[in-house]
């Protein structure tokens, strides 16, 4: 129990640094803003600062020594006792005047002495006078006239007027001070350094608040934990879902690595579906979505084309009388559709129609507009035409958003479950979940969720559960012809036509399915 409880501790913090490092790549680019911009702004406040430049002299606070070492011990010990004093002297007022007469200015004493500091290191007798000014060479030469004016001011002190003979302590200037060649301030490294923490700790917390309040959906995690439902699909975003919309029938084209892998992702779900209830699987599947622009309807249409591969018989139907999408899809005449099937001005048989190159899918369209969808499609025809289809094909319905109408809520008591499709980056968590509610609501079941538009590779490809798709090929000139598994999946050749008809709109369906082929 404790070895279990241990790895799955690992894992959890396993987990929560992958996470961590995940939330770093997401959001690099914002992160590199900040950054740069911190950078930038510290650089500039830095190059608009006034530039101080210091300089140093050095002095030494010696005492006359006699002839016997112990002589010398003490004048060495009178100096560096004298030189705590004379530090003090060197910010004195009188040292001020001297260094302004010599330098000849007008600035006041109180100016010179703000630019001036006098530091005595320990444990010795050298007085260091430091002097900044706006130009080096002014620093310079405020430090020696200051040291020079130290000097006299010592002589002043310790050979006061009528006094004989030398002094016993004088300060001797030792090293002149230089014209420095970099500003002291501001110290441009030290504010570059100050710059990159400060712009990294900003970004951190700007990935950490987006990690926060960015609510769109990114992963199949998120949507596991938000619903009680599985994901059984994810589909890669790509150019030719909108371009090629038979991704099935078209995985041997010229671009077929990247088809091959949207038409594999497809033939995935195609297989959950038909797992989620061995012994009873949905004959009627109801394709919706939280929004518009998540992809429904594409997806509605290359999961049937999916199903109809394994030589199933499937029926589309465009549910979303408002905004119908499937005869465009498949490039099929509009004008007729469901909505006069069920006002019984056009037969089924008249109404359905076969995509080319397909001989077990069907396509009913939408029809005209009627003023009130959301009853005709909850009507009692509606359920008659859905079950009589059901006996001999696998249906399809393709229903607007739940969020936008409840059509799609009307249509899951009807069918035997509901598939949400998810857009990456579209849908938002609290979205997702209204619209699973809106369904459970009514007493609807949601067999899954498919995770559609996914990025197929770079950073966010591994956030979404999918990876580059370099397995298919082995060479960038490799063409895969992909191999259809049709005795596990599809049940049985034809078996929905094999089925004897129970009641006579099951036997017209028959035979409008069969028409065409």
């Amino acid at each position: 129990m404790s070895l279990q409880t241990d790895t799955a501790d690992t894992q959890a913090k396993g987990r929560d640094l992958r996470d961590f490092v995940r939330m770093i790549r997401r959001y690099w680019l914002g992160e590199a803003v900040i950054v740069l911009a911190t950078i930038g702004l510290v650089a500039g406040v830095t190059a608009l600062q006034p530039r101080v430049y210091q300089s140093t002299a050095t002095g030494l606070t010696q005492a006359a020594t006699g002839e016997s070492l112990s002589m010398a011990f003490a004048g060495e010990s009178l100096a560096k006792s004298r030189a705590e004093s004379y530090v003090r002297v060197a910010t004195s007022d009188a040292v001020a005047k001297r260094a302004q007469e010599a330098l000849g200015t007008d600035r006041s004493i109180s100016d010179l002495l703000a630019h001036i500091t006098a530091t005595l290191p320990a444990d010795t007798a050298i007085i260091e006078i430091t002097a900044s000014a706006g130009t080096p060479e002014a620093a310079a030469k405020l430090a020696n006239a200051w040291s020079t004016a130290l000097s006299e001011q010592v002589r002043a002190l310790e050979s006061p007027e009528g006094s004989v003979g030398d002094p016993a302590i004088s300060f001797v200037p030792l090293a002149n001070a230089r014209a420095p060649y970099f500003p002291s301030s501001p110290n441009i490294q030290t504010a570059l350094v100050l710059a990159v923490l400060a712009g990294c700790a900003l970004a951190l917390v700007y990935a950490l608040l987006r990690q926060q309040f960015d609510r769109r959906i990114r992963s199949v995690e998120q949507i596991e934990r938000l619903l009680d439902a599985p994901v059984i699909g994810t589909v890669p975003a790509s150019p030719a879902l909108s371009e090629r919309q038979r991704v099935v029938e078209q995985a041997s084209t010229a671009d077929s690595v990247q088809l091959f892998a949207i038409s594999e992702s497809l033939r995935e779900l195609r297989t959950n579906l038909s797992y989620i209830d061995v012994d009873n699987p949905p004959k009627v599947i109801v394709v919706t979505s939280s929004i518009p622009g998540e992809g429904k309807s594409t997806l509605t249409a290359n999961l049937a084309d999916a199903i109809a591969s394994s030589n199933q018989n499937v029926v589309i139907i465009d549910c979303d009388l408002r905004r119908p999408m499937q005869s465009t899809l498949f490039s099929l005449r509009g004008g007729v559709g469901l909505t006069d099937v069920l006002s019984g001005r056009v037969a089924l048989g008249d109404a359905l129609q076969a995509p080319s190159a397909s001989t077990h899918l069907r396509v009913l369209g939408a029809g005209r507009v009627p003023p009130n969808p959301s009853e005709l499609l909850g009507s009692r025809t509606m359920r008659e035409l859905i079950g009589a289809l059901s006996g001999v094909a696998t249906v399809i319905l393709d229903a607007p958003p739940l969020l936008s109408v409840t059509d799609a809520a009307i249509l899951g008591t009807i069918a035997d479950g509901v598939v949400i499709a998810v857009g990456a980056k579209q849908v938002t968590a609290e979205q997702l979940q209204k619209a699973y509610r809106s369904v459970t609501r009514v007493n609807g079941k949601v067999l899954g969720a498919v995770l559609n538009k996914i990025p197929p590779n770079g950073v966010d490809s591994h956030d979404y559960g999918y990876y580059r798709n370099d397995y298919y090929t082995s060479h960038a000139d490799a063409a895969p012809v992909p191999v259809e598994a049709r005795s596990a999946e599809a049940g049985g050749a034809e078996t929905g036509a094999a089925e004897p008809a129970s009641t006579r709109r099951e036997q017209r369906s028959r035979k409008a399915l069969r028409s065409g082929r």
